[in-house]
């Protein structure tokens, strides 16, 4: 837009030039505002059309004719759809046209002279505009810089706030985790250990009125059992902080035997073990080791209860690659392939276990065929 104001500043400068010279005045003028129109109806139309061209061509001819002095002819530097020399040359050979055609009073040297003043003229203009042109090129350069700038930083600012979002994420999903944790630890330990105080009391309560000394021991054990889960619960908790440590597979066969010995001792019921085959010398992550003592009291649990199983067959294989602990009883189930997957969703202690396994790549299995056997095994990861 600020071409077509410059532009349409020469017209009236060149018109008022020539208007005293100009053997048509009315004519000079109607040609000049024709032209002001013309240009300033391009500035809004960037498509640029060849009717509007030769009629701007036409129009600039017919000004340069009776503007009565050479300096009319400056006028074909507004045609700006040919390049500079081209309109440096018409303008020129438009001037010697005229003046040898219309004036005929000028002589070949003054001619020259004039025409060498147009080449002049047009250069000075062209220097014009071109500092023109490069100074709004700076400034259109700052106002994408700036413009640029501020994208950048509205791209850095929502770069950051999805990073929050990130991190506020990865931080729930932590504390959803060590939920899971804390309540797969609970329920591990604690729920154990109250049924089994709760069996306890229960065998007391039958033997009280016939034999209150054995009654009273077994309150007594129930006591230490409730206490115990007491104890259990700050443990749950304190395992958090032991994420990175490692065990023997020796701590996890004495941690395996103490469930064994303390379900027996409440219960009275037949358990056969075989840890033989594992070295004692093996890594065992700590969370493992923890979780393979809870598949054990959940399956044991789980036999007596839904099973009605007496017998139990606890196995623990492994080497430095993996650890895997079978289970199996003889108790009675209506467990199949066909409703695995409802008793599996329906069972608070499975679901749990599968899901852990799940988590760290092990595999699980859990079939019914002459009493009910449990499969879970993972892999180990140790540190170079």
């Amino acid at each position: 837009m600020i071409y077509a104001v410059l532009d349409n500043i020469l017209i009236i400068i060149l018109t008022a030039v020539g208007l005293f010279s100009s053997r048509f005045p009315e004519l000079f003028i109607i040609s000049a505002g024709a032209l002001m129109v013309l240009v300033t109806y391009e500035s809004f139309n960037e498509e640029k059309s060849k009717t509007v061209t030769v009629i701007k061509l036409v129009l600039m001819t017919f000004y340069s004719m009776i503007s009565g002095v050479f300096s009319g002819f400056l006028i074909f530097f507004l045609l700006k759809e040919a390049k500079l020399y081209v309109r440096i040359i018409t303008g020129a050979f438009m001037f010697v046209f005229a003046t040898f055609m219309i004036y005929k009073n000028v002589s070949v040297a003054m001619c020259l002279v004039y025409s060498l003043i147009l080449v002049i003229a047009f250069l000075i203009m062209i220097l014009i505009y071109y500092t023109l042109e490069r100074s709004e090129e700076r400034k259109n350069d700052e106002k994408r810089r700036i413009t640029a700038s501020s994208v950048s930083e509205l791209h850095e600012k929502r770069l950051n706030e999805k990073l929050k979002l990130q991190n506020y994420m990865a931080e729930k999903n932590a504390r959803l985790l060590e939920r899971e944790n804390i309540s797969r630890n609970i329920h591990n330990s604690v729920g154990h250990s109250i049924t089994a105080a709760i069996i306890t009391l229960d065998a007391a309560d039958m033997l009280y009125d016939v034999k209150p000394d054995e009654a009273r021991k077994k309150m007594n054990d129930a006591n230490s059992r409730i206490r115990g889960s007491l104890e259990s619960i700050r443990q749950a908790v304190r395992v958090l902080d032991e994420d990175n440590a490692e065990l023997t597979s020796g701590d996890l066969k004495s941690e395996l035997d103490m469930v064994i010995n303390e379900f027996v001792m409440d219960t009275s019921i037949s358990i056969n073990r075989d840890f033989s085959t594992v070295s004692d010398e093996i890594k065992i992550p700590h969370d493992h080791a923890v979780f393979f003592t809870g598949v054990l009291q959940e399956m044991l649990t789980n036999g007596v209860k839904h099973g009605g199983a007496d017998w139990f067959l606890v196995i623990l294989l492994g080497d430095t690659a993996h650890i895997r602990l079978e289970i199996s009883d003889n108790g009675k189930s209506d467990f199949s392939e066909e409703n695995s997957e409802e008793r599996i969703k329906a069972g608070f202690g499975i679901k749990k276990i599968i899901s852990y396994v799940k988590k760290c790549g092990g595999k699980t299995g859990f079939e019914n065929d002459n009493g009910f056997k449990s499969v879970v095994e993972l892999p180990l990861i140790l540190e170079e």
